[in-house]
């Protein structure tokens, strides 16, 4: 049953603290824990307890750290401060026990505390494999800040580091030890890299990508041991990393080696305290463990027998469980993992099913493979509805498809065709400005943060990335949503400036009035004598018709380089701004000679449809034009989602164009 702690949780009138928390575990999700007890104006007397001799920091981003692109003041978190009926206080100091039938915890030094409510926000601790040579002098794991100041330290002087694993931690460390000058050979057992994110395309590209940057990848293998120098043990006997022997066999030469092979649920606390453990620390939808009073959140908790292992559901927990001790009645029902992250530098989206697909009817797997681009898509369909998504390289549309993919969206069948074409599921990129998304759509992954709670910080005066990160916590874990909070706080579009836009709106609009003359009024009658002047020739010999017909091929053919400069990116053809503007000139001139060589008639059966379609053509492109010259002028987005549809339209109407030219010119020196 789903009710309130009021019986857990006692108040009293006079707003001075009653209860008594102690929070176990101050990495990300204990700190998220006591800043939304703060939020949610919580009566009570919390203490934090960690056991590292520094300040509470974002271990997310300690590869950063490693890299030299942040410092430790940049990863800090900020505690609460004891305000009104909160009091807060830290504990630099490790809990030996939890003694549960005194409601009390127990330290290294001795100390006992007492306790209302214990909250378990231990984490998790890395897995070393267990072979030979794993304890020697050289061999690190990445985990805390400690972890990270010794590769720091050692990174100056290693010629060769071999990392051991291909997931994101070990991705990370190795681009950052590459920073240090010292060669990286990353080792991966699985046959792909992040195994459990992406499929084998999409890790084959992000592999391309990471071999670019300096390092060096063996897949398929694994570590079977660690081997020492000979005769070089130290003052503390401890002998020094020479080499590894990989599974084939293989010796890799190294002075270093860095095992970032998974993690492990801090347990061991919970275990002697008789809670009921699995792969975690066993807890219920209410977060609450199996020993009343005790609660357990993040990386150490399983729930639904399920252990998570990244930070996001523990921040998703955190906020629950303050929710539950402020009288409410929130409670977790697990959480659908949804990576939107940068790898190496390399933008990565991974949800739902895409690499062990359960095989069902009605189930369709949709690819976009852009190699020159070095775009990878795909989606996974069942019965039209998104069940996964993963991406390596931009993908504007990634926050959008997230939404489809959390509430079970279904995708049209012109989407999945666009799709594949394109990449895109969306004619429109009119969402693309975060302004216009959903309030409940979810811009900070990591925190849960949605758009309509950033949108409300602002409104109250957080007018900067830093100030959303202080107010609501966004963009303050892995921060790769926080070129999307600057899009929220950069104030209103401005419309980018179109070169030419003045004559570009002139020529597209004589373009439509020499279309609408072609089509309105009747073509050019012929001369009754002969003493008349008369340009008739030009369109009635057979030599003129020939010189007028190919000079309009040869106009519509370096209109097309447009394309070319564009699609191509073909920059020795000059400035894309100059070649727009000389493209719509030669709409206008293709007009003016396609009006010498017809005489303004539209002809009849299949040069009745050739004259057609190359008057659409015109016409829409024309259209395109004035819109674009509009578009310049207002960043309205129905605007811009007009000028868009009308290039795609331009373009759509043009491909009947050439197999339409073809037949037409085999006809006419056929018969």
């Amino acid at each position: 049953m789903n009710t309130a702690l009021s019986e857990w949780f006692p108040r009293n009138q006079e707003d001075t603290p009653s209860a008594k928390i102690i929070v176990i575990g101050a990495g990300p999700v204990g700190v998220r824990f006591l800043d939304e007890l703060k939020r949610k104006n919580v009566i009570c007397h919390v203490t934090l307890f960690g056991d590292e001799p520094y300040d509470p920091y974002n271990r997310v981003q300690l590869s950063n750290l490693l890299s030299r692109s942040q410092d430790y003041s940049d990863i800090a978190l900020n505690l609460p401060l004891s305000t009104g009926g909160f009091k807060f206080d830290f504990q630099r100091q490790k809990v030996q026990a939890i003694i549960t039938e005194k409601k009390q915890i127990k330290t290294e030094s001795g100390e006992c505390f007492d306790y209302d409510q214990l909250v378990l926000a231990t984490g998790s601790k890395p897995h070393v494999p267990n072979i030979e040579g794993a304890n020697l002098k050289g061999v690190y794991t990445f985990r805390n800040l400690r972890d990270t100041e010794a590769l720091l330290a050692r990174s100056y002087r290693s010629r060769r580091t071999v990392v051991v694993g291909g997931g994101l931690l070990g991705l990370e460390a190795a681009h950052a030890l590459t920073k240090n000058n010292t060669e990286v050979i990353l080792v991966q057992q699985s046959d792909r890299l992040m195994n459990r994110q992406l499929d084998e395309v999409a890790s084959e590209s992000l592999e391309n990508y990471i071999q670019k940057q300096g390092i060096t990848i063996v897949m398929a293998s694994g570590v079977r041991q660690v081997l020492s120098q000979p005769n070089s043990g130290d003052s503390h006997g401890k002998e020094r990393v020479s080499s590894v022997v990989l599974r084939d066999e293989t010796i890799i030469d190294c002075d270093t080696v860095l095992f970032c092979t998974g993690i492990k649920p801090n347990i061991d606390l919970a275990f002697s305290a008789g809670l009921n453990i699995g792969r975690g620390i066993k807890v219920d939808d209410n977060l609450k463990t199996s020993q009343d009073n005790i609660f357990a959140i993040g990386e150490c908790c399983e729930h639904n027998n399920r252990v998570y292992g990244i930070v996001s559901p523990g921040l998703e927990q955190a906020s629950v469980l303050a929710d539950r001790f402020a009288n409410g009645y929130a409670s977790y029902h697990g959480t659908q993992l949804v990576s939107t992250l940068k790898v190496v530098g390399k933008p990565v989206c991974s949800m739902g099913e895409v690499t062990e697909i359960t095989r069902r009817s009605k189930q369709s797997l949709l690819v976009y493979n852009n190699k020159k681009s070095d775009l990878y898509r795909k989606v996974v369909l069942h019965h039209g509805r998104l069940i996964g998504a993963c991406a390596v390289g931009e993908w504007p549309e990634s926050r959008r498809i997230q939404e489809v993919f959390l509430a079970n969206g279904y995708l049209f069948p012109w989407q999945r065709l666009w799709f594949l074409l394109t990449g895109k599921l969306w004619f429109s990129n009119a969402d693309e400005k975060v302004s216009n998304w959903p309030e409940a759509a979810i811009v900070c992954q990591c925190n849960q943060i949605s758009r309509g709670k950033i949108s409300a910080a602002i409104e109250q005066g957080c007018y900067s990335v830093q100030k959303i990160g202080e107010k609501t916590s966004a963009g303050t874990v892995c921060g790769s949503c926080q070129p999307l909070l600057q899009n929220l706080v950069g104030g209103d579009a401005r419309p980018t400036p179109v070169f030419g836009a003045i004559p570009v709106f002139i020529f597209s609009l004589l373009a439509v009035i020499a279309t609408a003359m072609f089509v309105f009024l009747p073509g050019i009658k012929p001369v009754t004598s002969v003493q008349t002047p008369s340009w008739e020739f030009l369109w009635t010999d057979g030599y003129w018709k020939q010189v007028t017909g190919f000079s309009l091929i040869a106009v519509v053919a370096i209109g097309m380089l447009m394309s070319l400069r564009k699609r191509a990116g073909w920059r020795f053809l000059g400035n894309f701004s100059y070649w727009r503007l000389v493209h719509v000139l030669l709409g206008l001139l293709a007009l003016c000679v396609l009006l010498i060589h017809t005489g303004a008639h539209l002809g009849e059966n299949l040069n009745r449809w050739l004259m057609l379609n190359f008057l659409l053509v015109s016409a829409v492109g024309a259209l395109a034009g004035i819109t674009l010259s509009w578009a310049s002028k207002s960043a309205v987005n129905s605007v811009q989602t007009l000028k868009k549809s009308w290039y795609w339209v331009h373009l759509l109407v043009v491909w009947p164009l050439p197999a339409l030219l073809i037949v037409h010119i085999v006809s006419v020196y056929y018969f």
